[in-house]
Parts: structure tokens; sequence; C-alpha cells
């Protein structure tokens, strides 16, 4: 590699490494000095760099190898004799002496094994005999744990140990799905612990020890949480140390795309105002029911509807996405996303997409925005019986309708998605027969290609930035995570857009469902 390709190489990641360093650092200076020795080691080593595909690689194991030795140099002797006496836990609380703070300190970094020896003997005065029964191993076991952790926190004692950044300074992550089955994971990122040990693992490799230090939370209260990060393998461990394994958009990241993509989404936003506008008669004159809704609903119902054609049937069939199979064999894709209302799409924004089906193959489109209230997919997803109601209303098919589908339908009356009047039910959503939504299809077909071409170039220069914002082990997952991206830039982005330049208003509750419509075989 040329001294000129390198320059750009270390230019675009420098933000990033300093981001690392800061992470690892307690101030700027030293993160800038770290940031400095990295970037010098690299140059140094350059001649080391098997082809360009791999200098990213090489950057990250040189960055991590010299901040282990900053760690080393940095490292303060400090002795303390250990006795095989500990205190009582009362006393070690209270105490002031340093020695025993640096004591409990260790203590909340021993791992589970040894942490329960020292406990019940030291603590609670158990025998090993005593020990043995508890935890089920031999008296000889007992003993080695017992001689290894006061090794170890004799060891550990004699360390200058600094907590990270995420100890005072938490991250925020949500954890988003897409695939072809059941989303199990949503429960796994409710923990503040499960984020930030999932950001202190992106970039580098780290023990337990180093996890508890990084993030501020000692062992006992994080190792049921590194366990359950590990069986739905979103934590892998080489060794002793783990390592994230989904895709993470960083703050860092966002802010990045938003600044390289504006234009391409004010471009998106700017074709559907111009084909809505202009092929709305034409639309109305389908002749659907619901044709009649207002201006805003309309413009929310066309809305969604392109951009569900353009994004997600067009493009995604287009560039042919894998799915990788998860434990449970669901094809699916889970990656995390760093909360930060000034570098990504505002959360009302943040819609929820889905389709339930019927036996007949009748169905019902979502595109939920909660700018608009309630997210009515969450009614009806895994709710079949619903489904099968809602679409029965939908096609005037009530006459045969059970005591608990009366129930289920005065449920949807109360909550605006069904109207009842002397008529009879009627769902409060648009309409599509078959032949008309292939109408609908056809005339916005062109504006659908433009925007699934700007979409797609979109993701091409996503795609650049996220190779230099995720490790090495992730990136051939870079493009396929991409276009989830394009969820919040070719669509909640123009979404925002749109409803800034006021084109599209909060729903109004007397209004036909804003972005949900039914489509009968």
């Amino acid at each position: 590699m040329d001294r000129q390709e390198l320059d750009a190489k270390v230019e675009d990641m420098a933000k990033t490494l300093l981001s690392y360093c800061s992470a690892r650092t307690s101030n700027h200076f030293e993160a800038e000095d770290l940031a400095q020795d990295i970037i010098l080691e690299i140059y140094k080593s350059a001649d080391n760099i098997r082809n360009i595909d791999a200098v990213y690689g090489f950057m990250w194991a040189v960055a991590g190898n010299v901040y282990k030795q900053w760690c080393k140099n940095k490292a303060k002797d400090k002795e303390c004799e250990l006795t095989d006496h500990l205190p009582d836990v009362a006393e070690l609380l209270d105490a002031d002496d340093s020695s025993l703070q640096l004591l409990r300190r260790e203590l909340t970094l021993l791992s589970e094994k040894y942490r329960k020896a020292v406990v019940l003997y030291y603590i609670e005065n158990k025998s090993c005999s005593e020990i043995s029964d508890c935890l089920s191993i031999s008296e000889n076991m007992v003993k080695y744990l017992l001689f290894k952790s006061r090794q170890i926190l004799k060891e550990g004692m004699s360390m200058e140990r600094n907590y990270g950044k995420q100890s005072y300074h938490p991250k925020e992550l949500s954890l988003l799905f897409w695939g072809n089955g059941a989303n199990r994971y949503y429960h796994l990122c409710d923990s503040r612990i499960s984020q930030n040990i999932l950001f202190a693992c992106y970039n580098d490799k780290l023990s337990a020890e180093q996890i508890s230090l990084e993030i501020g939370v000692s062992l006992p209260y994080m190792e049921d949480k590194l366990a359950e990060l590990c069986e739905y393998e979103f934590l892998k461990k080489d060794g002793n140390r783990y390592y994230t394994n989904i895709v993470i958009f960083t703050k860092d990241f966002a802010s990045e795309v938003n600044v390289k993509t504006a234009d391409l989404r004010k471009n998106i936003a700017d074709m559907l105002i111009a084909a809505i506008s202009e092929q709305e008669k034409a639309v109305r004159n389908i002749g659907f029911y619901g044709a009649e809704m207002n201006h805003n609903a309309f413009s929310w119902q066309m809305v969604s509807f392109i951009l569900y054609r353009a994004v997600v049937e067009n493009l995604q069939n287009k560039i042919e996405i894998v799915y990788p199979k998860d434990k449970f064999g669901t094809e699916c894709f889970i990656w995390g996303s760093e909360n930060d209302a000034q570098n990504s799409w505002r959360s009302e924004f943040g819609f929820g997409i889905s389709n339930v089906v019927n036996s007949n193959g009748d169905y019902v489109q979502f595109m939920d925005f909660p700018i608009n209230g309630e997210m009515v997919h969450h009614y009806c997803f895994n709710r079949q019986n619903v489904t099968n109601v809602f679409l029965d209303i939908a096609k005037g098919h009530t006459a045969h309708f059970s005591d608990n589908d009366k129930a289920l339908a005065a449920d949807m009356v109360r909550k605006g998605y069904v109207i009842s009047n002397d008529k009879g039910l009627f769902v409060n959503a648009p309409v599509f027969t078959e032949a008309q939504y292939q109408a609908l299809k056809n005339i916005f077909a062109e504006t659908v290609e433009k925007i699934a071409d700007e979409a797609e170039t979109l993701m091409e220069t996503v795609t650049k930035i996220l190779k230099n914002h995720m490790p090495g082990h992730l990136k051939k997952f870079a493009k396929d995570m991409a276009y989830f991206r394009l969820f919040e830039d070719a669509i909640s982005a123009p979404v925002a857009i749109l409803y800034d330049r006021k084109y599209l208003l909060p729903y109004d509750k007397k209004d036909i469902l804003p972005t949900t419509y039914v489509i009968l075989k």
C-alpha cells in the first residue's frame, strides 16, 4: 500500500479511532495522546499490511496492542499484604483504609466460581467441607479456588484500574429485527447493562473483568446478562474474552450518514410530493373503497404505499438479500442502534411495518408511525382470529360471525379500526380489489423505480461509511445492514421531511386510518 492510500484510510477512521480512545481513557487529553500513539504505530508497521482489504482489520489490531501497552506503562505498583482472613462484610463496607477499598474493588471483579468460594469461606465462615456441599465440588477444588482467589486478589490490588467512560456516561441501545418469523429478541436489550455490554465489546475483545470496569457494573450484577447475550449469540467468546456479534449503528456512524445522504433524502421527499400531486385524480378514479378520503389521509396512504413498494419490495428483490439463520432456524437480521435524538430520525418516525394474511390470501398492509398514535399492526400481528374478522368485515362477509367474532368486531369499533352504522360494519381503511391494487401499482410504477434507484445510491454510500465504523468480523454484513438502514434513511427521513414541511399532518382520529390498507384477492 502506498503512502497516499494509507493517509486516506487513516483519515477515514480518525474520528472512530478517537471515540475508541475516549472510551478507554479518563480525559480528552489522554485520548488524543493514545490516538496519536496508535496512528504512529500504524505508519511504522504499514509494511506489514497484506492488501487494501485488510487495512482496517490491521489498524484495529494495532490499536488493541498499543492500548494494552499504554495500560501497562500507566500502571503504578501498589503493594498490600493479603492474609488468610478477610474482615467482616460490615467492616469491609465501612472501612476507610485504602487497602480494604482496593480489596473490595477486586472482589467485585472476581468471576463467579472464585467469588462464591471467597464469600462462603471468609464472610460466611463456612468450612471447606461445607462449601464443598454448597457448590457440589470436591474439597480439593474448594481449596484450589481459595488459593487461586488469593493470588488473583493480590495481583489485582497491585494494579491501577480505571473505570471506562460508559461507567458514568452509559449508552442507550435499541434492538431492531427484520425477518421471516417471530421476533424472540425484543426483551434482550431492555436492560441498560446488556446495552452497555454490547457497546463495550463492539470494537474490542474484553474479558468479563474489563467489561465490568468499562461499564462500571460489578460482575455479580452482570454475569447473568453475559450468559444471556451469549445464549442468543449476541456475544461470542474468544478464550475468556467477549466480542459483540451484531452490527450496531453508532452515533458517530449516524452523524456521518446524515451529513453525506441529506440531499438524497430530500430528493426522495420531493419525488413523493410531485408524483402524488400529479396522480391524485387518477388514483381516486380507480374507485376503491375509501377513495373519497381527505387530502391528508390520502397523502399518508400514498406515501406509505410508494415507499413500501420502492424500498421493501422493489429494492430488496433487486439486491437479493440473503438472510442468515439464527439459533432457532429463523431467517432474520438483528441489529442495534445507538439512541441519540440529534443524530437519528426522531422517535416518532421510527415506524413499524408488517402485514397479516388470511387463508384466502387477502391481507392487510401496515406501516405505522408513532406520530399518528397507536401502532395498529400490534393489534393484528400473530392474532389470526383478529385478522380473519377484520378481513371478513372488509369483504362484507359478517353473517356467519360467532359471538366471539362479534366481540372482536365491537372492540375494533371502539378502537376506531372499524366503523359501525345502520348499514353494517365497515373497515376504517382503504380496501383494494386485486385489479384496483394492480392499477395503483401501474400509476406509480415509474416513481417507485426512481425512488428505488435513489435508495440504492443511498445504500451504496451508507455501505462505505458503515465499513469504517464496524469490526472486521461483521464487515461481510455491511451491504445488507446498509439496506436495513434505509428504513431510516429512505423511509423515516423522507416522511420526517414531509411532516416538517406540513405536507403530512398528524392523524385525526375522525379520519380513515392513515397508513393501513387492505388488498382482497
